[in-house]
């Protein structure tokens, strides 16, 4: 670290709020082991992992309702960043008033949502611009798709950072190499109409039946659990994250083809595990993580023919292309990290601070 980075540091007081803590959240591990008390972690629990604060290494303040901040503003009145997800919560923008007029602190909002150009974005444009801007100076969103939506809903380019979701290095990493795992496509996530399972499943039944060799296996909860099932389809529940990235560790290829998905942090987890990648143009981390040929396969019609002849094309495709595929996965990942987060949080402190 530089005695630039070191004494900036030094000046700044973070408080970091993650609505419904996720496990990508462990990216701020290594701001919590530099500014060790000196930031203030925070969040709501929904679908959070058990283990989230052994592994963060630093305390998390739960709240009941993320509006909760306002009723404790006094708690947190010496802070002079704040970083926190989400523009919707009242309580959070109140507190952003509070903190910029009395105590000059400036406000960076998280967020993943990610452009679509469509009427209700148009709408949101005007709202944004004129009731909810003001108070946030900047802008931490996961990827190209979220920095196109904050400079189409008025913020300075200059003022949004990316980064903003990842995969921890301590959990989702390469353990067995591509060339020794099982022919095995694999899904994580809910199981709803908005991630595809239905076309998903639809078309590994067709590739299969043209005589596919692979398995397909599913992992999560939802309700089309049903109709996960067939030849060569195994289904587990819910996992913890090392379990995640064990499994991913076993199979070759991540599927996620869904309609509609702001980033698809799983996508950036697999990639990290070394894993090749099938994902739909309608999933934002599509943009920043595959590489359309090389270390995967871009769906642009979330059809089940394209996606069966996606899942014949890595059937057939040679263990070179695998390792190389691998390889393009783990580098792209690096810019996803919790060391990658570290140095953006820098940049954000810097710019602001």
């Amino acid at each position: 670290m530089t005695e630039k980075e070191k004494n900036l540091l030094g000046k700044v007081k973070p408080i970091i709020f993650w609505h419904g803590f996720p496990a990508c959240g462990l990216l701020l591990r290594k701001i919590a082991d530099e500014l060790k008390k000196n930031v203030v972690i925070c969040g709501t629990k929904m679908g959070t992992p058990e283990e989230i604060e052994n592994l963060l290494g630093h305390s998390i303040i739960w709240f009941d309702n993320p509006n909760d901040i306002w009723e404790r503003r006094s708690e947190f009145s010496d802070r002079n960043l704040i970083i926190h997800s989400g523009w919707t919560f009242k309580g959070w923008r109140k507190y952003d008033r509070f903190m910029k007029k009395n105590f000059n602190a400036k406000v960076v909002v998280m967020t993943d949502n990610r452009y679509r150009g469509n009427l209700r974005q148009y709408i949101g444009a005007i709202w944004f611009r004129l009731f909810l801007k003001r108070p946030f100076d900047s802008a931490f969103v996961p990827g190209k798709e979220g920095w196109k939506l904050m400079k189409f809903l008025g913020l300075d380019a200059s003022k949004i950072f990316t980064g903003l979701y990842g995969a921890y290095e301590g959990i989702y990493k390469e353990i067995v190499p591509i060339e020794k795992r099982k022919n095995e496509f694999l899904f994580v996530g809910q199981l709803i109409k908005r991630k595809s399972i239905d076309i998903l499943i639809k078309a590994f039944c067709e590739y299969k039946r043209a005589g596919g060799n692979w398995n397909l296996k599913i992992i999560g909860d939802g309700p089309l659990k049903s109709i996960c099932h067939g030849n060569g389809i195994s289904r587990e529940g819910f996992s913890q994250p090392r379990v995640i990235a064990a499994k991913m560790n076993e199979a070759k290829v991540l599927v996620l083809v869904s309609r509609n998905d702001n980033w698809g942090t799983v996508v950036c987890e697999a990639a990290a595990c070394g894993m090749h990648l099938i994902t739909s143009k309608n999933v934002g981390a599509t943009a920043d993580i595959v590489e359309n040929g090389i270390n995967g396969i871009i769906i642009k019609h979330i059809h089940e023919n394209d996606l069966r002849n996606a899942f014949f094309a890595y059937e057939n495709m040679s263990e070179d292309q695998f390792r190389q595929g691998s390889k393009i996965s783990k580098i792209i990942t690096n810019r996803y990290n919790s060391e990658a987060f570290f140095k953006t949080f820098l940049k954000i402190a810097d710019n602001l601070i």
